[in-house]
């Protein structure tokens, strides 16, 4: 083996050693970990379950719901008597970008999904976090009807889905950080 060939073995064996080093002390723990983040105190996703998601109107702003629920506590429901409250305002709006010129008829469209959501503190009454999450799903207008109509839920439902995960992404932060 040439001295060249030992020197780069040897840099790569110290910075192998450095990382993995490096890696033990800085004592990482992931953001959904069982384990209490601080210490002491209850988990991330325990915290978590601690929201109380209110009621939407509508068939979408109900899905939306369903899904941060599940996003919330994996499933097992509002929590009675919860510190926080989740209220949330949807905007939903259908834009046509491409029509066909022939039929006059939209060959695809646009759902644009906006949810302006705010964070209350139940015991103080105070709002600790108001948010903004929006999703933009596009689908295929089909000529006929039933599919076209099964298109559009199923684009709501997936906007419905992507906004709930942003939401409980904020959230995690908010619990995290505080701000």
């Amino acid at each position: 083996m040439s001295s060249r060939n030992r020197t780069n073995l040897a840099v790569r064996t110290v910075a192998i050693c450095m990382f993995a080093a490096a890696a033990a002390g800085c004592q990482f723990q992931p953001m959904y970990a069982q384990t209490p983040l601080f210490g002491s105190g209850p988990s991330l996703r325990d915290t978590l379950k601690d929201v109380d998601v209110a009621s939407i109107d509508g068939r979408i702003g109900n899905e939306l719901r369903n899904d941060l629920i599940f996003e919330l506590t994996g499933g097992a429901g509002n929590q009675p008597g919860a510190p926080y409250r989740l209220t949330m305002i949807v905007t939903t709006n259908a834009i046509n970008p491409i029509v066909d010129v022939t039929s006059g008829r939209p060959e695809s469209e646009t759902i644009s999904f906006d949810v302006l959501y705010k964070l209350q503190d139940v015991v103080n009454g105070k709002i600790v976090l108001t948010e903004k999450a929006l999703a933009r799903v596009t689908l295929d207008r089909s000529p006929q009807r039933y599919a076209r109509v099964r298109a559009q839920r199923d684009a709501e439902n997936r906007a419905a889905k992507l906004v709930a995960e942003q939401i409980r992404s904020r959230l995690a932060t908010f619990f995290l950080t505080r701000t």
